[in-house]
């Protein structure tokens, strides 16, 4: 009896890894981490968010520099995710519900720092003291490089800011504290208007995606359904007057398009049976 009991306390067991995951209630979180510039930072938060207890995928757009995480809000909060990507210098923050990222976002104090420093070692040939500012710039601006070069350095993986660093220790080394400090400001600065590009192309196609309806009509039966619950091959109707729900081919009818949400058309595109149709632009006829 007794060895029955503990064999089906260690099968219970052995199921409870299971019943936990199938209760768990998962959910995505979108953040803005600015820290994203290239592909080598792709690597470093997944490896980053993949360990943590809770999280079931991780997805990172490198363009709108956006992190998708897929995670249960019971084991692994929001709050922590940010805390593990900012202590790699990411600049992680939660994207506010029906926020399409940053925009018009003000430079860093570092990126100051540094511009002003340097600006100010420029009058070196009045006050020679004042060209130990442009050390003082490149040491100013540097801090979310040097964080994110690190970061990446313990995990054995080499990014952009890794060699950034080389790039101004090199210009220390010779003594051309001008030249450190003009590579940092250039990279920080650069850094910075890419960021500006990149959200608001982004707020362009989130403004786009939100013209799309969220439920389309089944031709066959007339059902309301969600869009994304459409599959492939599925036929649906789209009357006069409304916004083209999925990317599809016209099986039936003619009717001329209003696509210049895409493409910028001025003009109305024919369409007929076999040519494509574009989600978010208007069925006119």
């Amino acid at each position: 009896m007794m060895g029955g009991g503990e064999s089906y306390a260690a099968l219970e067991e052995s199921l409870l890894p299971e019943q936990a995951a199938a209760r768990r209630q998962w959910e995505k979180t979108y953040l803005d981490v600015l820290g994203v510039c290239c592909s080598a930072e792709v690597a470093l938060v997944e490896r980053l968010l993949a360990p943590l207890d809770g999280v079931r995928a991780v997805s990172v757009v490198v363009p709108s520099r956006t992190v998708v995480v897929e995670h249960d809000p019971a084991a692994v909060s929001q709050s922590r995710i940010v805390k593990v990507l900012n202590g790699a210098g990411l600049e992680a923050s939660v994207r506010a519900y029906g926020s399409s990222g940053v925009i018009g976002r003000w430079p860093s104090p570092y990126i100051v720092a540094c511009g002003v420093l340097l600006l100010a070692s420029s009058f070196r040939w009045l006050l020679p003291p004042l060209q130990w500012l442009a050390l003082a710039a490149a040491c100013a601006g540097a801090p979310p490089m040097l964080l994110r070069g690190i970061a990446a350095a313990s995990r054995l993986t080499l990014d952009i800011n890794i060699l950034m660093l080389i790039a101004v220790a090199g210009a220390v080394a010779l003594k051309d504290y001008t030249e450190a400090g003009v590579i940092v400001f250039l990279f920080t600065t650069a850094e910075w208007l890419e960021t500006l590009a990149c959200t608001k192309a982004s707020a362009g196609m989130s403004s786009l995606m939100s013209m799309i309806p969220p439920k389309a009509v089944l031709a066959e039966t007339g059902e309301v359904v969600n869009v994304r619950d459409i599959g492939v091959g599925a036929v649906i109707a789209v009357r006069a007057g409304e916004m083209v729900p999925v990317d599809g081919m016209v099986v039936d009818g003619q009717s001329e398009v209003d696509e210049r949400s895409l493409t910028g058309e001025s003009y109305p595109v024919p369409k007929q049976p076999h040519s494509e149709v574009w989600a978010g632009t208007l069925n006119l006829d």
